[in-house]
């Protein structure tokens, strides 16, 4: 048992610690997958046409404005510092609100109903990225990253007895900064901080008989333009 623990604890000052004492070359493939949260810059509309509870709206979209987000990316460093991929970004967002009263105008009735909204994003587009190994032993890689791609919005709304599918897609960019640490020649951790730039002005509404395309007006415009912070693993290939 003991040469069996005395192997592992060997093996893994091989791997890792070894390395460590050595000076890293700045890599030629990096590979990134992270995740985190991001925050929604625009507040939404929370005025619902005969709503009364307008306090359990207000909550409903605080809840729209938190998202949960994934990204990966792949950057081929051309130079020792600026390299060319491509970035993948998902982020999810969604909200509820239970026993919201709303008048429906004809003088006698209440409806009490719940309303539930879930947004989903995709993100995919051409990335112009850097890559700066600093310290002694160029453990330490700051980085950044522009990426113009195009982004697919899937927005599923429950709202007032109805069902709704809306979708649509737009230009979109993202922008990061970030420092990654390498603790092996191949292997790292890293933190990013970023903002994602999208908006919709056109989107496709499904009420499950019938499907139209609908221009929006300017306050009616879907703005999933977020800043966001994820951590994850790096590869790298040099």
């Amino acid at each position: 048992m003991n040469q069996k623990l005395w192997f592992t604890m060997l093996l893994w000052m091989t791997i890792v610690v070894a390395p460590a004492q050595l000076a890293m070359r700045t890599p030629t493939f990096r590979f990134s997958a992270s995740g985190g949260a991001g925050i929604l810059f625009a507040e939404g509309n929370s005025e619902i046409e005969g709503v009364i509870t307008t306090a359990k709206t207000d909550q409903l979209y605080q809840s729209l404005r938190r998202a949960k987000q994934l990204n990966g990316d792949i950057h081929y460093l051309i130079t020792d510092q600026y390299g060319i991929g491509i970035k993948y970004i998902f982020h999810h967002t969604s909200g509820e609100a239970e026993e919201v009263v709303v008048d429906p105008g004809d003088d006698l009735h209440f409806i009490v109903t719940g309303l539930r909204e879930s947004d989903y994003l995709n993100f995919a587009g051409l990335s112009f990225g850097s890559y700066s190994a600093v310290g002694k032993r160029k453990r330490i890689g700051l980085t950044s990253s522009l990426s113009a791609g195009y982004a697919f919005l899937r927005s599923e709304l429950s709202l007032i007895g109805q069902q709704l599918l809306i979708t649509g897609g737009n230009f979109a960019m993202n922008a990061e900064i970030g420092a990654d640490y390498r603790f092996h020649p191949n292997l790292g951790l890293g933190i990013t901080l970023g903002t994602l730039n999208a908006n919709f002005r056109k989107v496709k509404i499904t009420d499950g008989i019938q499907t139209r395309d609908q221009k929006l007006n300017k306050d009616e415009q879907y703005n999933a333009s977020n800043i966001h912070l994820t951590i994850g693993l790096r590869y790298y290939i040099q």
